[in-house]
């Protein structure tokens, strides 16, 4: 086992702020995790995308990876357009030089493979045995209680009801011995974290007070020591 898990929040195609928060965090004994929603909104979704599945990044499914991979159904068609898809695929046109539809069909069903197969949630166990529990957007009270307060319940829900863990825009629950980590809800920097919980979506591609950030956290998962934060002004 690493000694060290580092979780790095909503990146949205912001790859050069990405990278510049990269440079920051330590890489020996690491296991470093994206939290999901590392496409759309921002203009570098494509190049975002390569570098993750070139450089073999471990991530969690977030809502908008799901959109893209549901793109072509009714339910989601005018969602992944609306929520950011534009961007993404102008972003595959500019950086590829393409403009055929047949040939962006193809490069986001690529990107669909690969999201298809990014995990849902990690879930593991530090020195002083807390549950460290990481997902797009959290486990929220409503669910964790209608599954009976167990965790496995409440992350084999249907990943499209609203109040699902990539999905969730609640109140996170408060999970006895856990400690959950999300992106997905845009936070201000200074209140990522919320009572026992962490919420590191710092609103990286908004022009708002105390968002504008990428940031990460990292914990010692061998010794009982405070996580520690990395945050990168966006640069894109």
């Amino acid at each position: 086992m690493d000694t060290y898990l580092t979780f790095i929040g909503d990146i949205h195609g912001c790859f050069e702020t990405f990278k510049a928060l990269l440079g920051k965090i330590p890489v020996q004994d690491n296991r470093i995790v994206l939290l999901g929603d590392i496409i759309n909104k921002g203009k570098r979704s494509y190049e975002t995308f390569s570098f993750v599945k070139k450089n073999n990044f471990e991530m969690l499914l977030g809502n908008h990876e799901y959109y893209c991979m549901n793109r072509n159904k009714a339910w989601a068609k005018e969602l992944w357009l609306r929520m950011g898809g534009m961007e993404t695929i102008k972003s595959i046109k500019n950086c590829l030089n393409i403009d055929s539809r047949d040939q962006i069909q193809e490069i986001l069903a690529e990107m669909s493979f690969f999201f298809e197969a990014s995990k849902r949630y990690i879930l593991v166990e530090n020195a002083n045995g807390t549950k460290i529990l990481a997902t797009h957007g959290g486990i929220n009270s409503k669910i964790f209680r209608q599954n009976n307060y167990k965790i496995d319940l409440s992350l084999s829900i249907d990943l499209r009801i609203p109040g699902s863990f990539i999905f969730n825009k609640s109140e996170l629950a408060k999970i006895p011995n856990c400690i959950q980590v999300i992106g997905h809800q845009p936070t201000e920097y200074w209140k990522i974290k919320s009572e026992i919980n962490y919420k590191l979506d710092t609103g990286c591609v908004y022009d708002r007070k105390g968002m504008g950030w990428l940031s990460a956290i990292m914990f010692n998962l061998k010794e009982d020591r405070p996580p520690t934060f990395f945050h990168q002004k966006n640069i894109d």
